[in-house]
């Protein structure tokens, strides 16, 4: 995501969350207010009784971690032959000793399809938590659709 289209989704939450903060008080909605867009839409659905924009949230925040820790082993082994071919033995092969040894490209490569499954998944979370999810908790609350 470059830093425009960041940038412009920051501005769509901020802005979604002024929505909710007027809503509440409009309403008078028993509902404290935050200052996290997701947190207060956890905090409208639970008004609500309602639990899927917070279930799907935890998982997608779950998907994430996960995706981290599966990509982090990867970084480190990459990390860890770049300062040793560059730096400590300048001689080395390091190409030539990962295509010697299959087991130290196999089980990266593996990781790298894992996070990628992975990060498609949180992808379709996401579009399910803010196109689907919360437009339907706005409808059911009767707000405009913003």
């Amino acid at each position: 995501m470059n830093a425009g289209r960041a940038i412009l989704k920051t501005m769509e939450f901020s802005h979604e969350l002024d929505v909710l903060h007027n809503y509440i008080t409009q309403s008078k909605m028993p509902v404290r207010k935050s200052d996290s867009f997701d947190k207060q839409v956890i905090l409208l659905e639970e008004a609500q009784g309602e639990s899927a924009f917070h279930s799907t949230y935890k998982k997608m925040k779950k998907v994430n971690l996960l995706s981290g820790l599966f990509a982090l082993p990867v970084l480190l082994v990459v990390a860890i032959a770049a300062i040793y071919g560059r730096y400590i033995n300048r001689g080395y092969d390091v190409f030539g000793y990962f295509m010697d040894h299959p087991v130290l490209y196999i089980v990266p490569a593996a990781l790298i399809v894992v996070t990628l499954a992975l990060a498609l998944y949180h992808s379709a979370l996401r579009r399910k938590l803010y196109g689907r999810i919360y437009p339907e908790l706005k409808r059911k609350l009767g707000m405009n659709a913003a």
